[in-house]
């Protein structure tokens, strides 16, 4: 199987395996919250049945393993793009030439991959909110028809507390969250173990012939408990999105040895207590413990389920940075939270998913009426991903189709027929993460396609920059002490700045540096090669700068690493010159309807400007304001 990327052998891999435990694994390791009961009342009610419990625990465990085991633990994290994962890392193996201009429909994998990432949206929305409703739905006394409405005010008030506490950064927390999540899923094992031990026979159910038994006597009901069963394989796109913090050697341990044992024996445990009293079944996760220690389980529950939802929240952080940098989301605020690489707070979709959540909360009001908006994403983020492995596998492994092809057959249909289960259930709850998505996507195709018009414009209008260097002996054009910076965008092409600069204020600057930025489709670019740096004449000089998906580009450091290297760039005397865009509805309607002009508009307003993603001294930047006909 050539061209897998060999593991990386990093020291102290046991400690990096248990910080594993409290970044990667939350999302799967709260889904004995709300899994099995799910799988249950899917079947149309409560099916206490044991061939109906029996067939669950069996389609559960199977979906474990082939699912999470076999497609994201031993196959998907030998794809990694610079030691990241992640759908968009691989998006760059799958096509690292993939056109992304909107002429070509920004290249049918890049929209592969931007449909996942826009239903992962949808994810970390409803995370914390099933997770809470489901840890609280522990102090709903057994007896009860109904659920307590300071339940949900609780919970609401609890997922406000999860979004308010990013401010301050997963770092606060540190490895706290490793050992936590280890004593959770020491809990969960012990405690599905200590009902395992009263029926024994649920053991039975590791057997595919128990799943294959229920789906040929009722195939239907199989088919309705698949919208449950996903809910087992959560959090699966976590494991590979956060491949670069820990690496694979540290996840692969902890899911082996630590996650997946203890997820088995909570589920089996949970369907022996089923399988003892039918009345569990409204509960099965907290039917696990004794009636003393439902209290401190549901503390302990909550506390997992915060966990878990800071885990998909700082996924869902990292990867709008990573579509700002490739230029497919207008640019927002990004607070670091701490030294640490990859630690970022996003107050804008911070607020924005908050609000989301909390509205979700009051919406569905319990986690049972919440699970069926909970799979349709997960489910379609699997059959995604799994296209760009096949591709990726193709292209870049080279893998003969002798294997390949079977292996993708049983891995899309396995996942096509939990999404399959999962498109009935959108009209109680599946249309949520349906909307998400719709909502981002519109947003990526509408600045997409706004950027593409203004620098289409900028091409049309530009002025060849040999011209521009001839005319400045040419023109005999007064040149002032010092270093300007302009950004251009197109090479060979005059930044339209200058040529406004000149045209108003008829001095230039003695030195002239015009920066190319360059997102890179690596994680990181090495010191070394970040900066290329070319020699003009009439003191103009261009530089192509690169920078990883990961990396924020720090111009001041850059220009100095280039008065290092000969630029006479002395930053007591350097002006940064940018271009401000304003949008202008023009009368011709060149490319974009009145209301996508509207919406772009508004992106490009409330879009953070470039002096602050660059961290450009405001003393020495100039904005230049130019109005952009869409």
């Amino acid at each position: 199987m050539r061209g897998m990327s060999t593991p990386r052998i990093r020291k102290g891999t046991p400690l990096l395996a248990l910080g594993a435990l409290g970044v990667v694994f939350g999302d799967i390791g709260t889904s004995p919250l709300y899994a099995l009961r799910a799988t249950l009342q899917f079947a149309g009610g409560e099916q206490t049945a044991e061939a109906h419990v029996m067939g669950a625990l069996s389609l559960m465990v199977w979906a474990v393993v082939i699912i999470i085991g076999i497609k994201y633990i031993a196959l998907l994290m030998r794809a990694d793009n610079g030691g990241e994962g992640g759908l968009l890392a691989l998006l760059a193996l799958a096509a690292p030439d993939e056109d992304e201009t909107p002429r070509r429909g920004g290249g049918v994998l890049l929209w592969i991959a931007l449909i996942g990432a826009a239903l992962l949206y949808g994810d970390g929305i409803i995370t914390p909110a099933i997770s809470v409703l489901s840890s609280m739905g522990g102090l709903v006394p057994p007896e009860a028809k109904t659920q307590p409405h300071w339940i949900l005010v609780a919970s609401a008030f609890i997922v406000l507390g999860i979004f308010v506490m990013q401010r301050f950064g997963s770092g606060v927390l540190g490895w706290l969250l490793g050992p936590l999540m280890l004593g959770w899923f020491i809990l969960i094992a012990v405690l599905g173990l200590q009902q395992i031990i009263k029926a024994p026979a649920v053991l039975e159910a590791i057997s595919p012939l128990y799943a294959v038994s229920l789906i040929a006597a009722s195939p239907m009901t199989a088919f309705l408990m698949l919208g449950g069963v996903v809910l087992c394989v959560t959090g699966g796109e976590a494991l590979y999105a956060d491949m670069g913090h820990f690496g694979r050697r540290a996840i692969t341990l902890a899911w082996w040895i630590v996650v997946c044992p203890s997820l088995l024996l909570a589920y089996f445990g949970q369907g022996a207590a089923v399988l003892i009293s039918a009345e569990a079944a409204g509960n099965p996760f907290f039917a696990l413990a004794p009636g003393a220690m439902r209290v401190p389980m549901v503390v302990i529950a909550t506390l997992a389920a915060i966990i878990a939802s800071q885990a998909i929240i700082s996924g869902v952080f990292s990867m709008t940075r990573q579509l700002m940098q490739r230029g497919l989301l207008p640019a927002l605020r990004v607070v670091h939270t701490s030294d640490v690489e990859g630690q970022i707070y996003l107050p804008g979709i911070n607020l924005l998913m908050a609000i989301a959540c909390i509205l979700i909360v009051l919406l569905f009001g319990s986690a049972e009426s919440l699970a069926a908006a909970y799979g349709l994403a997960v489910t379609g983020v699997m059959v995604l991903t799994t296209i760009l492995f096949g591709v990726v596998a193709s292209r870049r492994w080279k893998w003969s189709w002798w294997y390949l092809g079977p292996l993708l057959v049983v891995l899309l249909s396995i996942e096509l027929t939990l999404l399959g289960s999962n498109i009935l259930k959108i009209p109680s709850g599946g249309w949520v993460p349906l909307l998400v998505a719709a909502l981002v996507l519109m947003i990526v195709a509408v600045w997409k396609k706004g950027l593409y018009l203004i620098n289409r414009g900028r091409l049309e209008d530009g002025l060849p920059l040999e011209r521009f260097i001839e005319s400045l002996d040419a023109d005999e054009v007064v040149r002032c002490p010092g270093t300007g910076v302009f950004f251009g965008r197109d090479r060979g092409i005059t930044p339209v700045t200058i040529r406004k600069l000149q045209r108003h204020v008829p001095v230039l600057p003695e030195t002239i540096v015009i920066v190319h930025l360059h997102a890179s489709r690596v994680p990181r670019v090495p010191h070394q090669h970040r900066l290329r740096l070319k020699s003009n004449e009439q003191g103009v000089w261009t530089a192509e700068v690169r920078f990883g998906y990961l990396q924020k580009a720090d111009l001041p450091s850059i220009m100095r690493d280039a008065a290092e290297r000969g630029v006479p760039a002395d930053p007591k005397v350097t002006t940064f010159w940018v271009r401000r865009d304003q949008v202008a509805i023009a009368t011709d309607h060149r490319g974009m309807a009145r209301w996508r002009v509207a919406i772009f508009a508004y992106l490009l307003r409330n879009a953070t400007v470039l002096p602050d993603l660059l961290d450009l001294p405001p003393r020495r930047t100039v904005e230049i304001g130019m109005r952009a006909p869409l």
